[in-house]
């Protein structure tokens, strides 16, 4: 159970710093849904995401059971929930286990940014941009941030963990309600495992 978890982490780590970018998007881009398409070495895996007001949802099916994970921007708090298991877990934003920036705004700071230009993704037009990591072990990642939205749409990176891209398709520019973000009634918290290799963190 401990190892499942684990490696459910694993992936909710690369996810959140996929989308690192769209932690620092203004509480005032539009709110909607879309279906999310991740590869990375550890495969493809589809699901649905939810944004509203700073907000970010993301349901994805990891080993044949429904994982959601939820990050509240006015809480600085990320939640995984296993509602197999009507279970969840708490990471506060910026800790090393989920490797989101301490503040959200500061995400230019991370590296250098380079503006590419536009480009259409999905049928918004987008700016283009390349960050070049300080921390090196990172490595780079282009991200498509939608004019429109104001809210990258399109993601890749490069570094020492392998190509990984996300991607959100079918918008959907509507209202979202606001209980896709709080923790559902009847669940429990449970303790956070300790990843590999952060005894010593």
């Amino acid at each position: 159970m401990v190892k499942k978890i684990i490696l459910r982490l694993g992936l909710v780590v690369v996810i959140l710093f996929l989308t690192v970018p769209a932690l620092s998007v203004s509480s005032n881009a539009a709110e909607f849904s879309a279906d999310m398409i991740n590869t990375s070495p550890m495969g493809r895996i589809e699901g649905k995401m939810f944004f509203k007001e700073g907000n970010f949802r993301q349901e994805m099916m990891m080993g044949g059971q429904k994982q959601i994970t939820i990050f509240r921007k006015d809480k600085n708090l990320v939640w995984v929930l296993m509602p197999a298991q009507m279970m969840y877990m708490e990471m506060q934003a910026g800790s090393r286990q989920n490797m989101t920036p301490v503040d959200p705004d500061q995400i230019d700071k991370l590296g250098e940014k380079e503006y590419l230009g536009k480009e259409k993704v999905n049928g918004y037009m987008c700016s283009k941009y390349r960050y070049t990591f300080h921390d090196k072990s990172s490595g780079t990642a282009i991200y498509w941030i939608s004019d429109k939205l104001q809210f990258p749409i399109k993601m890749q990176t490069q570094g020492i963990p392998g190509s990984m891209s996300m991607e959100y398709r079918n918008i959907q520019e509507k209202t979202v309600p606001a209980s896709l973000f709080n923790i559902p009634g009847g669940f429990q918290k449970m303790s956070m495992p300790m990843m590999p290799g952060m005894q010593n963190q």
